[in-house]
């Protein structure tokens, strides 16, 4: 989407391809009875300055607004605050050593800028080692299982440096703070294809490309039973979907991916005075609880309290099908009573499941060397995705980052 808009906003004549009926993907949204909503979770840093400046340029500043941020850690039964340093020192289930090595972890990747230095290293052996074994079990092994999954042992200790070094280096004096944008992020995408409409650019939804081929410099394409010519084609789906069309590059298929499930629901009940809870127990279903209302006030919402439950899941996982809605549902609230035994389900007003085959990359070891380039081996066809995101993690501001990139590129290549 941003690269559609900048491209247009040049003069460029863009047609956008969306294979959904909707756009945004991630960052799409839905409407609810009390107004629209993300379908997965969002907020951003005060270190995101290339989504701050997007914003700040479709000219939805006055939107934009930042809050403290709450964070809980769940362990065994019991919520704990794990938003600032004494709140570390007040944190039961460790002991005062390793507190203390727990906390000097964080200022050392705080203040380490040299990723490369942690590359070809797995996150999950670097923990263990330098958090000790009962804090890599209580803290750091269920975040990386939660995550990752069966490849969590091969998570290189790079992205999870950017995790902690992009966290820490966004506080500032009077503690962390969050952004999100009023009426959801929703708004974002919509202002681009706004205006890129309004540069004379299509966009045309419902649509999947079947093919991609060259005709001398020209790009032929097969889409909703057409063959059409375009000078150029930039590919913003997943590696192994790309490598499926083209046939071409078949380092792309060495690159994992995991599934997203994303359950929300509307209630009365307020459960929690935190926004963002990490879940420490590696036979929960999902990672992340998120009391949105505990960022956004309720009255964006009709007076109700909007809940997330999100899961990162191995490909081919049962809750990534679409017949087992029910199954997803059942777990998910019951296993929230475990955290919230007052947790009324009788309160829920609405829910919805929203599921994304392609949701996260796998940052292996030394995964810098096979990070796909922009430029394809088709003559004028360019590939972008989250898989080109590296060492930080795939998000909306990496994702503008890159758009950038490639729009400086293609420009070049007129």
């Amino acid at each position: 989407m941003t690269l559609a808009w900048i491209l247009s906003k040049r003069g460029v004549k863009v047609t956008l391809f969306e294979k959904e009926t909707d756009l945004g993907g991630l960052a799409g949204s839905v409407k609810f009875s009390g107004g629209e909503i993300d379908k997965t979770y969002h907020h951003i840093f005060k270190s995101d300055k290339d989504i701050i400046d997007l914003i700040k340029d479709l000219g939805l500043e006055k939107d934009l607004e930042w809050q403290d941020s709450k964070v809980a850690q769940y362990l065994k039964g019991a919520l704990y605050p794990f938003g600032r340093a004494v709140d570390l020192l007040k944190f039961k289930p460790l002991g005062l050593i390793d507190k203390l090595r727990l906390g000097l972890i964080y200022i050392y990747l705080q203040k380490n800028n040299n990723w490369q230095n942690f590359k070809n290293i797995g996150a999950a052996d670097w923990m263990r080692k330098w958090a000790g074994k009962k804090g890599y079990e209580v803290i750091w092994r269920p975040l990386l299982k939660g995550k990752f999954h069966q490849f969590y042992k091969q998570v290189s200790m790079a992205w999870l440096w950017a995790r902690i070094n992009v966290r820490g280096n966004s506080k500032e004096k009077g503690g962390e703070k969050l952004g999100y944008l009023k009426g959801s992020f929703g708004k974002l995408v919509n202002k681009l294809a706004e205006y890129m409409v309004k540069n004379r650019g299509l966009i045309k939804t419902g649509q999947e490309v079947k093919e991609i081929k060259n005709m001398g410099d020209k790009v032929k394409i097969e889409v909703g039973g057409e063959k059409l010519m375009f000078d150029k084609l930039i590919a913003c789906i997943p590696t192994k979907s790309f490598y499926d069309l083209t046939k071409k590059n078949r380092a792309l298929i060495k690159i994992d991916y995991l599934g997203f499930v994303n359950v929300i629901f509307f209630s009365k009940q307020s459960l929690s005075k935190y926004y963002w809870h990490n879940i420490g127990d590696e036979q929960s279903p999902f990672l992340a609880f998120i009391q949105q209302t505990n960022l956004v006030d309720k009255k964006n919402y009709g007076n109700k309290h909007v809940y997330y439950m999100g899961a990162y899941l191995p490909q081919g996982h049962k809750y990534l099908d679409k017949n087992n809605e029910k199954m997803v549902y059942k777990d998910f609230f019951d296993y929230l009573k475990n955290i919230f035994p007052n947790f009324d389900k009788s309160l829920v007003e609405e829910k919805r499941i929203f599921r994304f085959d392609w949701a996260q990359h796998v940052a292996d070891l030394n995964y810098d060397e096979k990070i796909p380039s922009y430029k394809t081996s088709l003559k004028n066809v360019y590939l972008l995705n989250f898989s080109q995101i590296f060492p930080q993690d795939r998000g909306m501001n990496y994702a503008i980052a890159e758009a950038k990139k490639v729009a400086r590129l293609i420009e070049k290549s007129f």
